[in-house]
């Protein structure tokens, strides 16, 4: 009886052992280029960091998949995979259907490890008073919110992403943090 092989401790490695991979040096340029994009946007909308990388990974290897699907004239590569993320997690949710509450611990990953603790404890606070004002956003707002500020994407990035205009993109994303502050000041 053999025993399962470990995974590779870095997702690049992993990235090396799928057949496009090999075939195409790209995917592990897209990878490093738009893999901490792809991981805020979702870490936006899931509820622990392990989620997070197993939709990332999911959105790469859906990418792989439909790589023919690929239109460069369309969209430009982030776009095409925020695109993809975007409907993972539209997928995931509608699998689990998720809590609304996160707990403080699972969001080990917003807070940074070198700061003194009472640094640690007074972010931690801040992150959960955030977490919860977001809660209380639609989960278009979330969405604009994460594509925009967890992506960091620019707003033509956006608007390309949700098929609208950037204008209409700029105006929805000034609203969502609109009502982010009100939520934070209640």
């Amino acid at each position: 009886m053999t025993t399962p092989e470990k995974p590779s401790a870095s997702p690049s490695a992993q990235l090396e052992t799928l057949p496009l991979a090999a075939a195409d040096p790209r995917w592990r340029e897209w990878y490093e280029a738009h893999g901490a994009a792809v991981y805020g946007f979702i870490r936006f909308h899931v509820a622990s960091p392990d989620e997070a990388e197993d939709l990332a990974a999911d959105t790469f290897l859906k990418a792989f998949r439909s790589a023919g699907r690929f239109d460069a004239r369309r969209a430009g590569v982030r776009t095409w995979l925020l695109s993809i993320a975007r409907n993972a997690v539209r997928d995931h949710r509608r699998r689990s259907r998720l809590r609304r509450h996160l707990p403080l611990a699972s969001l080990r990953d917003l807070v940074s490890e070198h700061p003194s603790p009472e640094e640690r404890l007074l972010w931690a606070e801040h992150v959960r008073h955030v977490l919860e004002a977001l809660e209380q956003l639609s989960d278009r707002d979330r969405e604009i919110i994460g594509l925009r500020y967890g992506s960091e994407l620019a707003p033509a990035e956006v608007a390309a992403i949700l098929g609208v205009s950037e204008a209409t993109t700029r105006t929805r994303l000034w609203r969502a943090v609109k009502r982010l502050r009100r939520a934070l000041e209640a």
